[in-house]
């Protein structure tokens, strides 16, 4: 093998490698130290831009969330509300059962009635949930709960849920205690009772449909809210796949490099010592 002064081969090559070690070595401990073999585009710009949107889906799909646990209570509260009415209207019914009577005492069945109507108002006033009450209107709300991602881009998924106005209940049952102390005698506040009772049915069926509607809705966004949180997990396990470093590989992998990088810098000293060597034949 030819040894030149001017052009050492052998140096130049074992730099080239100890370079390349060297790079290899500052890509690893990036990985170690990041936890990530994907960062940046440059490193994977497909894995990279796959892994960026699915990020952006994991952030909307936790603020949805947010949002559905927001709805959620707002339609518990509600729900709560009108089975506290329901429980409200049995009463009033019990004491309606009452007044049918003849001999009873109507005025104090009525101021119980009375009693009961404020109630029914105090619970409808009271089921606000951060400012938003559905039990004074009929007004429906329309709800996104989930994001789908397709070719075509992204699209809403949506639930509604309808207020339920139980105002009519309340005023009906506000106007009981008139009905059966107004008459002439007891046995026309009776006759008057009986009325009132067949008429109660169909309040009470309004409020217990409006308790069993929110509880659907209800359990739906308590449904789509577990589905979503298991949705970010598997997306963000997705992600992980796609940009995660694997520690174990790579600690192995620096451990070698650590070894290269010393061989590498062992040849450079042979490499660059060589031309010594031709000074030996001038002694």
């Amino acid at each position: 093998m030819t040894t030149s002064i001017l052009t050492n081969v052998g140096a130049m090559v074992a730099l080239q490698t100890l370079n390349r070690t060297t790079k290899d070595l500052a890509v690893v401990q990036d990985r170690i130290s990041t936890g990530m073999k994907v960062a940046t585009a440059k490193d994977n710009s497909s894995y990279w831009s796959i892994a960026t949107t699915m990020k952006s889906d994991v952030s909307a799909l936790k603020a949805l969330n947010e949002n559905i646990n927001i709805n959620a209570a707002t339609v518990q509260t509600a729900r709560v509300g009108a089975e506290n009415i329901q429980k409200l209207m049995s009463q009033v019914k019990d004491q309606l059962s009452l007044a049918t009577s003849a001999s009873v005492d109507h005025t104090k069945i009525g101021e119980e009635l009375d009693s009961l109507a404020a109630q029914i108002q105090n619970t409808m006033d009271a089921a606000s949930y951060n400012g938003e009450n559905l039990l004074n209107n009929t007004d429906v709300r329309t709800l996104t709960v989930s994001i789908n991602r397709s070719g075509a881009g992204i699209t809403a998924v949506e639930d509604e849920v309808a207020g339920q106005d139980m105002t009519a209940v309340q005023t009906f049952v506000a106007g009981l205690s008139a009905a059966i102390t107004g008459g002439a005698d007891g046995s026309a506040n009776a006759a008057s009772a009986q009325t009132q009772l067949l008429a109660l049915e169909a309040h009470m069926e309004t409020v217990i449909t409006a308790a069993a509607e929110f509880g659907n809705v209800g359990k739906r966004l308590e449904l789509q809210a577990d589905f979503t949180s298991k949705l970010v997990d598997s997306l963000n396990q997705g992600i992980g796949t796609l940009v995660d470093a694997n520690l174990n590989e790579e600690s192995a992998r620096l451990q070698a490099l650590q070894v290269q990088q010393q061989l590498g810098i062992q040849a450079l000293s042979i490499a660059n010592g060589a031309p010594q060597n031709i000074l030996a034949l001038f002694r």
